[in-house]
């Protein structure tokens, strides 16, 4: 009920609704809020265990999507996965290092009490994943890296992400322009979903400090220890170049190297069919 309302608000007040597909995931999971011991605000979505006492339950599916939006924009992958093991679908805190968010969610997670996991993480999400499988590698079963970087030179080209312009402006000029670039495109489910987590999946300056954490990131050390990691790519991405991509394969010469034609930055929207096929077969 609250999730309706919610989207009924949204309309009456003429900003971007939240597609249908979206809003009926959110409104059948509800959300759980968490704060660490540094005072910083979580938010979740909990499948929560199967219920299957006949077997051993797999290690839960965790899922960590990038700067844009909240945990909500996987949805597909957590209900293509709800009923073959529990999925937790993450909403973090913004401008925050990495090392602070590797804290926060073994803290989440622990109150949880989901054991060993396997952690998705997608563009900005996977960068700062890294942070959390290197400090907690018995934590981290299975380790996927979609779509992401290595430094924030890999992203300097675009404009939305430049440093000096994030730096010096407010949250509420970041979220225009951001509006502005979005509305440019196709109107499209990808376009509708980008849009409702622009202006409702996460307060302004949430967002805008996850843009400054991407513009000014650093290379992290790369989390070796995890047997079963997998680096994914899209070919068809326009935020991250070949060259890019390159540059992450070559810190994970012993991971799987996956890549699908199209996708872009965001296949867990636009191409989550396949993609889930790829994550099925990781997750074996």
């Amino acid at each position: 009920m609250r999730a309706t309302a919610h989207r009924m608000t949204m309309i009456a007040e003429g900003l971007p609704a939240m597609p249908e597909v979206l809003h009926r995931f959110v409104a059948a999971q509800p959300l759980h809020r968490f704060t660490d011991t540094r005072g910083l605000a979580w938010s979740l979505r909990d499948s929560g265990a199967r219920g299957d006492t006949a077997t051993a339950e797999p290690p839960p599916l965790v899922l960590l999507p990038g700067a844009l939006g909240n945990g909500d924009s996987a949805w597909r992958i957590a209900q293509a996965f709800a009923a073959e093991r529990r999925v937790l679908s993450i909403t973090y805190p913004g401008g925050v290092t990495p090392e602070l968010l590797a804290l926060g969610l073994e803290e989440l997670l622990r109150e949880r009490r989901t054991g060993a996991i396997a952690l998705w993480a997608s563009s900005y999400g996977a960068w700062w994943a890294q942070a959390s499988a290197l400090r907690f590698p018995d934590q981290v079963a299975a380790l996927w890296l979609g779509n992401t970087f290595v430094d924030g030179r890999d992203v300097a080209q675009h404009p939305l992400f430049d440093a000096g312009w994030l730096a010096a402006t407010d949250s509420a000029t970041v979220i225009a322009r951001w509006d502005q670039a979005l509305r440019a495109r196709p109107d499209d489910l990808l376009r509708a979903v980008q849009l409702h987590m622009l202006h409702a999946g996460l307060p302004a300056s949430d967002f805008h400090g996850r843009l400054r954490q991407v513009a000014g990131a650093a290379e992290l050390p790369a989390p070796q220890a995890i047997a079963n990691t997998v680096v994914f790519e899209c070919e068809d991405d326009a935020i991250i170049a070949p060259a890019t991509r390159a540059r992450v394969r070559a810190r994970y010469p012993k991971a799987r190297h996956l890549a699908q034609a199209q996708g872009g930055h965001y296949p867990h929207i636009v191409a989550a069919e396949l993609l889930v096929e790829r994550m099925r077969d990781w997750l074996q």
